[in-house]
């Protein structure tokens, strides 16, 4: 009853593969044949459920090859050696040959090219399982057909015996690929029953009508195993799309970017497809969340995704990285303008406002495009590179989008950074413009502070706060850095004795051993005095590889060398580290001076810091005064250093020699009209 039932199943299941469906026959039969889980019933159409499901099937019939090839080959000598004294002992040699020959070649391309463990597959490698197991079983379909008739009975039970294992050892190696198990058992069933049937004997009829019918049940247990398989590759991959999806905007995560990313290079190596890669930042998102709260955040982040959604093309993947950043992987990129295309798409989306809650939101964007390999040849740098182009947009005005090449296109290569700097000491290209610093009572200049700039043929003057962050990743810093205390010291040794030199100095730069040695070669060459060198540091540069710079920073105040700590209160530093770090001097940040007089937190801040400073007797000099009311603030604090476009812009250092007693700015700060203040401002040439 239980084969009876199992003959009903696997004919149904067979019926129910190839024709209860709305595809044709022939289509419903290549999946089939190809491992396909769309064969079965109810599964799903995913091709990643698809390719995962076929690795399963390869992975578990590399298991059990070798066993099958093994035992074959056994059988078949085994009968060779029984038929040696026979009339037909030449034909089952050439038979025993082709049976070697065929276990030779699946196992050397087995040797060759293994099938590994992997999340997918493609369907070639079920399609070379199910011509292999088909001419395997095509061999021992012809082992009865051709020797059972004329060998002795001995020699036919060792037929059936050899026969039988082959099949159902073969049902266990090929289980989980109902198609190659069908191509398989067909022509050995095939040849066992003709052999049975021409030879007339009872017996052997039952015996062949058995194998049949255990056939079918072995067939039906592997498209059940195959279904279940399937089923589970199913859930297991949805499991796993969960997993890479943002829940509230169901946007590929973060996770899931970086996979794509990897395998657009991958791409990339393989097939030169070049791609673009776009970060997004919405404008006004944290005004939304603040007045309307996250709710109505969250609104504008899923209208947001949907969007841009609708800005790019089927094949490109848009993902959000986090708060109110998005990315976009743009495939097969030919040229600039294609790039450029999905980023004005995406604004024209942009333009109409959001509306949420009953209110119109004005929601923009940001956009930074990079595109592979110019801009970057991997995952990290492309990455950097699009979210500088989109910070650069920002502080361009935000609301639009900028190339990475045309803003920092210069850089995009290291070979080519280097080029631009050998031109740039070549020609000149490099200097220095000075700021002094003033004594807030008496309005006398006590130094100035060396700023670097970088006069670019294309793109003009640029910053420091522009260029150093790009020679700091590219490798150039520490060239850069070299060259500028050098340029700095040199121009200060002609100063009065009385004015100091403040040089930035980054935290990569103090990282390198031979930095003491590069400030000390620069004051031999220049015959500056060392007291009259400060090196200015940011509070990373400090508190980075601490042990090591502050020994390196002690040796140098021995010989008379002075530390400031610039910006302070935008980094990282607290009381405990100000306590025991080898300072001179704080300078207070230009965003505290900038609210004195609207922010009382702002002015209590910079109170509280001058008094600190007084305690530890340490130096305060205030940054980015720009009006009499700060400096008549910071006078009344006890700030007794003060910097800013209040006295004057950064200069040259031929037009510097003017301030060296006195800045311009003269008689009672406090009343001085800002018309002169801003003449006194102007840096012509």
């Amino acid at each position: 009853m239980t084969i009876l039932t199992a003959f009903s199943g696997a004919l149904s299941r067979l019926h129910i593969s190839l024709f209860n469906s709305d595809e044709s026959c022939f289509a419903r039969l290549r999946h089939f044949l190809e491992g396909d889980p769309l064969a079965f019933e109810a599964c799903p159409l995913s091709p990643s459920v698809r390719g995962r499901f076929r690795a399963e099937q390869l992975t578990d019939l590399e298991r059990g090859t070798p066993v099958i090839l093994l035992v074959s080959c056994f059988s078949a000598l085994t009968f060779l050696l029984l038929m040696w004294e026979t009339p037909i002992a030449g034909q089952v040699g050439v038979w025993s040959a082709l049976v070697f020959c065929l276990a030779g070649i699946v196992y050397a391309r087995r040797v060759s090219a293994p099938v590994r463990q992997c999340s997918a597959a493609s369907a070639n490698g079920v399609w070379r399982a199910t011509a292999n197991a088909f001419l395997h079983g095509t061999l021992w379909g012809a082992f009865p057909a051709f020797f059972f008739a004329d060998s002795a009975l001995p020699q036919q039970l060792v037929i059936v015996g050899f026969v039988l294992s082959t099949m159902f050892g073969g049902g266990f190696a090929l289980c989980m690929i109902p198609g190659a198990l069908l191509a398989h058992v067909t022509p050995i069933w095939a040849g066992f029953a003709v052999a049975l049937l021409g030879k007339h004997d009872p017996a052997f009829n039952v015996v062949g009508f058995t194998t049949a019918l255990y056939s079918l049940v072995m067939v039906n247990g592997a498209f059940k195993r195959a279904a279940a398989a399937a089923q589970r590759c199913a859930a297991e991959a949805a499991a796993q799309e969960g997993a890479l999806r943002d829940e509230l905007t169901n946007l590929p995560n973060r996770v899931a970017f970086r996979e794509e990313l990897s395998r657009s290079f991958a791409r990339l190596a393989r097939r030169n497809e070049c791609f673009a890669v776009m970060c997004f930042d919405l404008d006004g998102f944290k005004s939304v969340n603040d007045s309307m709260g996250h709710e109505a955040g969250d609104l504008v982040l899923i209208e947001a995704a949907r969007r841009l959604k609708a800005s790019t093309r089927e094949n490109d993947l848009v993902a959000r990285l986090g708060g109110d950043e998005f990315a976009l992987i743009a495939a097969d990129i030919h040229n600039v303008e294609d790039a450029a295309t999905i980023a004005q798409r995406t604004l024209a989306n942009f333009r109409p406002p959001f509306e949420v809650e009953g209110r119109s939101l004005p929601i923009s964007m940001s956009i930074g495009v990079a595109i592979a390999p110019s801009d970057g040849v991997d995952a990290e740098s492309i990455m950097r590179n699009a979210d500088s182009a989109m910070y650069a947009t920002k502080q361009s005005g935000r609301r639009g989008y900028t190339l990475f090449r045309d803003r920092f296109g210069f850089i995009a290569e290291r070979n080519t950074l280097d080029a631009e700097l050998d031109r740039a000491f070549a020609e000149n290209e490099l200097f220095m413009v000075y700021q002094p610093f003033v004594d807030s009572q008496s309005c006398e200049t006590t130094g100035f502070e060396a700023l670097l700039r970088w006069r670019h043929p294309a793109r003009g003057v640029l910053s420091a706060a522009e260029i150093v962050p790009l020679f700091e990743r590219e490798g150039q810093i520490e060239r850069v850095g070299a060259w500028a205390l050098r340029e700095a010291m040199a121009e200060a040794s002609g100063w009065p004795s009385h004015l100091r030199v403040a040089v930035n100095v980054s935290a990569l730069q103090l990282r390198k051993p031979n930095f003491e040695a590069i400030v000390l070669d620069a004051l031999n060459a220049s015959g500056l005095d060392p007291s009259r060198l400060e090196l200015e540091l940011t509070e990373t540069a400090m508190i980075l590889d601490g042990e090591k710079a502050f020994d390196m920073l002690a040796s140098l105040r021995q010989l008379g060398v002075t530390t400031a700590l610039d910006d302070l209160g935008t980094g990282y530093s607290s009381l405990a580290n100000l306590v025991g770090l080898p300072l001179d001097r704080l300078k207070i940040d230009r965003s505290f001076v900038a609210n004195l007089e609207t922010n009382p937190m702002c002015a209590s801040v910079v109170k509280l810091t001058i008094e600190l400073a007084r305690s530890l007797s340490l130096s305060v000099t205030a940054e980015g005064v720009e009006n009499p009311r700060q400096l008549g603030m910071l006078r009344e604090f006890g700030c007794r250093e003060v910097q800013g476009y209040l006295f004057s812009a950064p200069r040259p250092a031929t037009r510097i020699a003017a301030l060296f007693e006195r800045c311009p700015l003269g008689g009672d700060a406090q009343t001085l009209p800002l018309q002169h203040v801003a003449k006194s401002c102007v840096l012509a040439g």
